[in-house]
């Protein structure tokens, strides 16, 4: 059952969740005002945003990048929606959601311009680098694998190609993978 919206007003909204005292309330009056008929593109963009945050904080990181994702759909501009697909693919990595952080790109991709290609290309590879490389230190290497061999198939500098590599031929040994090491090392 959802919390009854009475506000209607951005200052208004702001001071019912201030005067709210858990991230859980925040949540589900926020969902509750996202279910609600009548509020403005820029209203909906603040209650997404502000939901996507909340989650974020709470490690929720699946339902941040939905939320995110969401309020890219509601966004004017180009660039705020670039920005906001690159946040989701972010938090959709981050939750270990490979194929969905993809989704994301591509269509960050898809309404950007021919020089914001490289930007979120460049972006892309960032995020891959450091989750992979954070889930390695935290001992995760068998969910690393997936931005390592997502890595791979990229268009990479030589250099970055070559670390990458080296990478995945590490992790494949340390996990027993031996087959797969073997091949990729074979590979040119």
């Amino acid at each position: 059952m959802g919390i009854p919206i009475r506000e209607h007003t951005l200052e208004a909204i702001e001071d019912r969740l201030n005067s709210m005292n858990t991230a859980l309330n925040k949540i589900n009056y926020l969902e509750s005002a996202l279910t609600t008929p009548g509020f403005s593109f820029e209203l909906k963009r603040f209650l997404f945003g502000m939901l996507a945050n909340l989650y974020e904080e709470r490690k929720m990181f699946e339902r941040a990048a939905k939320s995110m994702s969401d309020k890219a759909n509601v966004e004017v501009g180009d660039r705020e929606r670039i920005d906001s697909y690159v946040n989701a693919a972010e938090l959709y990595s981050k939750a270990g959601k490979i194929r969905d952080a993809d989704e994301m790109f591509s269509r960050a991709i898809r309404n950007t311009t021919p020089e914001g290609n490289a930007k979120v290309k460049l972006a892309r590879k960032n995020i891959y680098f450091a989750i992979a490389n954070e889930l390695e230190r935290r001992g995760r290497k068998a969910s690393a694998i997936k931005f390592y061999e997502k890595l791979i198939k990229m268009n990479l500098e030589d250099i970055d190609k070559k670390d990458v590599k080296e990478k995945l031929i590490s992790t494949y040994n340390c996990l027993g993978m031996f087959r797969e090491a073997k091949l990729l090392s074979e590979q040119k």
